[in-house]
């Protein structure tokens, strides 16, 4: 038995524009991002599907519902599908992140597993969650393809279990806005078809393994 999930980031908001820390807060998409969340909608327009989660912040369920035009089905909001909470960096830039956190941030680039941000999360819990709810939705689904919408730091959490990676390899994965990615679970395998596509030409993605 395989499950297929589908995972899509939203599209833009105002704090990725601006590149500002955006965690929890629950930021509304941009123009711009809603252009992207009608191209998703309309790529997998034709996709067969046999559930759509999300998680419960604006910026994801808007996505969701819009994808869910062309199918119809129950979208499943879950808490636990959301970004990482940045605490105490939520809607601060990079820089001034640096300014009040020296060295901080720094760690966090290199070793981004050995730190927990200041009255957030950190990576490790991030990963419990995500697995755990990962883990759920894919014993639930035997032998059918899911849609997730969800973050940059979820989609990284999943990306990172599929290929191999670790947690300090947090880095290595890109997760843009409006990109989709494609991973097929088997038994204990995990085979990724599709990382990280924003084309979203209007074809059918089941032939893209």
């Amino acid at each position: 038995m395989s499950t297929t999930l589908i995972l899509i980031r939203h599209g833009e908001t105002p704090y990725n524009r601006d590149r500002r820390y955006q965690g929890h807060r629950d930021t509304p998409l941009t123009r711009k991002g809603k252009r992207q969340t009608e191209k998703i909608a309309l790529r997998l327009r034709n996709e067969p599907l046999d559930a759509i989660y999300s998680s419960d912040l604006k910026r994801t369920e808007y996505t969701a519902k819009a994808i869910n035009r062309y199918h119809s089905l129950k979208i499943n909001i879950l808490p636990q599908l959301r970004e990482i909470d940045f605490g105490d960096w939520e809607g601060k830039t990079h820089d001034e992140i640096q300014r009040k956190w020296r060295g901080l941030l720094d760690e966090w680039e290199r070793e981004p597993s050995k730190i927990k941000i200041p009255g957030g999360e950190s990576i490790q819990e991030l990963a419990e969650r995500t697995r755990t709810t990962i883990k759920k939705i894919i014993s639930t689904y035997p032998n059918q393809r899911v849609a997730i919408v969800t973050h940059g730091g979820p989609i990284r959490i999943i990306l990172m279990d599929a290929l191999g990676l670790g947690l300090d390899d947090w880095w290595k994965t890109i997760t843009s806005n409006g990109g989709i990615s494609i991973i097929e679970y088997q038994s204990n395998e995990a085979e990724v078809l599709l990382q990280n596509n924003t084309s979203h030409p209007i074809k059918n993605l089941t032939n893209e393994k």
